[in-house]
């Protein structure tokens, strides 16, 4: 019989350990992808002598991938030891770099984008946050933000690094490099576990008071009035599920279209590449920030009025961009503000596990994600789009300020999930 492994005094609580580790990956995955892309914009465009729109479609593509997979991906993490996921999305991450740094034509580049490195950068990113989700309840916010602070400290740690590598050496070098980093990975991804029962532990570092040897489970002293387990179905069918699905759509809408144009927006605005490129470590670095102070607010007041708020300055941010002249004052104001219109993600997504519990959340985060990604699938493409008619990204900033509003009033009045009919087993009366 397998030994449980207790949390002695001035020892770091092993949930924290799966933080770091998932902070370590979501660095990598930001820096080299989410961030590290919008370097491999331009230089694409040039090479294959494509139209923005054309440069735009993979990344919308691959979101009618995850789209398609997010409800997959989610039941196969609930299903299946999260350390297999996760060894998998690492591995296809890796050689899906490796591979798109050899694609010779534009069709060959879209098949590899959207299959091994958009699998498994969706895959992996996945299973970090069920595991998380699994090991705190009380600090979930802020363990979740944590989490994907690590985005934006890949955006300041490794983007810079993807920069020099693309604009010394050209994206060909890059792509297979960050493909090596991403592969360094797995020995970390062993390290995983599903949740804190299975090492005899509980959520948040809770102390237990008996052990049952037959269930090879510790019991808390007590439990909150938030461990209520939904299935996926049972959240399919309530009115807060839909609002998060509605809320997560509409803000990655805006998300979508900026993240892939970043660079050539600042461009546009009169900024030279290597400058635009300092912004996008600049609004990195302002979520590292606000990442983290966004998890802990949520977790001491309400996540959903602090993602709502979040989500608006998001929208100043974008206002603040449409109509600025290029002034450096008013872009690291819009880098500062853009930052709090991401940095609310983790709140959000804790938020789920707050709402519909423990057991079924990859699956209820895969649906949702599929909503979410459905939306977005115009996002990049609709940007580029605008900007090949009109020679200006004004009207599509302006749809993407009002989407983060509504965004922000879609979370402010999220109700409790009910479930509508209680499926319980009820001892029949005896028949007299």
């Amino acid at each position: 019989m397998r030994r449980p492994l207790t949390q002695g005094p001035g020892r770091l609580f092993y949930g924290w350990w799966i933080v770091i580790i998932g902070c370590i990956q979501d660095a990598v995955k930001g820096g080299t992808f989410n961030t590290g892309f919008t370097l491999y914009f331009l230089p694409i465009l040039n090479e294959l002598h494509l139209s923005r729109a054309a440069t735009s479609l993979p990344f919308s593509l691959a979101r009618v991938e995850a789209a398609l997979g997010g409800p997959i991906v989610g039941y196969l993490i609930d299903r299946f030891d999260v350390r297999v996921m996760l060894v998998v999305g690492t591995m296809l991450a890796g050689l899906g770099f490796v591979l798109l740094s050899f694609t010779p034509s534009y069709v060959l580049f879209v098949l590899v984008f959207m299959g091994p490195l958009t699998v498994g950068f969706q895959g992996f990113n996945h299973a970090t946050m069920a595991s998380v989700n699994h090991w705190f309840r009380r600090q979930r916010g802020l363990a979740m933000s944590i989490v994907q602070t690590g985005q934006a400290i890949g955006g300041v740690v490794i983007f810079p690094l993807v920069a020099l590598a693309v604009l010394k050496l050209g994206w060909r070098p890059a792509a297979f490099l960050s493909g090596l980093v991403v592969l360094m990975l797995l020995p970390l991804v062993l390290l995983i576990r599903d949740s804190p029962e299975s090492m005899g532990l509980l959520p948040d570092g809770e102390r237990p008071t008996a052990h049952d040897p037959s269930a090879g489970a510790v019991r808390p002293e007590h439990r909150p009035d938030d461990m209520r387990e939904f299935t996926a179905r049972e959240a399919l069918r309530t009115r807060a599920f839909w609002l998060l699905a509605a809320f997560h759509g509409l803000r990655n809408i805006p998300y979508s279209g900026v993240s892939v144009h970043l660079v050539p927006l600042l461009v546009w605005k009169g900024l030279d590449e290597p400058m635009a490129a300092f912004f996008v470590g600049l609004t990195a670095f302002s979520t590292v920030i606000v990442r983290p102070l966004m998890g802990w607010l949520g977790d001491w007041r309400s996540k959903q009025k602090i993602g709502a708020v979040g989500v608006l300055l998001g929208a100043l941010g974008l206002l603040v961009l449409t109509y600025s002249d290029g002034a450096l004052s008013h872009m690291v104001l819009f880098a500062v503000l853009f930052a709090c219109g991401e940095g609310i993600n983790s709140v959000t997504w804790a938020l789920v596990g707050d709402l519909f519990g423990r057991r079924h959340f990859a699956t209820i985060r895969g649906w949702i994600g599929m909503l979410q990604s459905i939306a977005s699938i115009p996002g990049a493409v609709f940007t580029g789009w605008i900007y090949d008619q009109t020679q200006s990204y004004t009207y599509a900033l302006i749809p993407f300020t009002i989407s983060y509003s509504v965004a922000a009033l879609a979370l402010w009045r999220l109700p409790h999930p009910k479930r509508l009919a209680q499926l319980e087993v009820r001892p029949r009366q005896a028949l007299s």
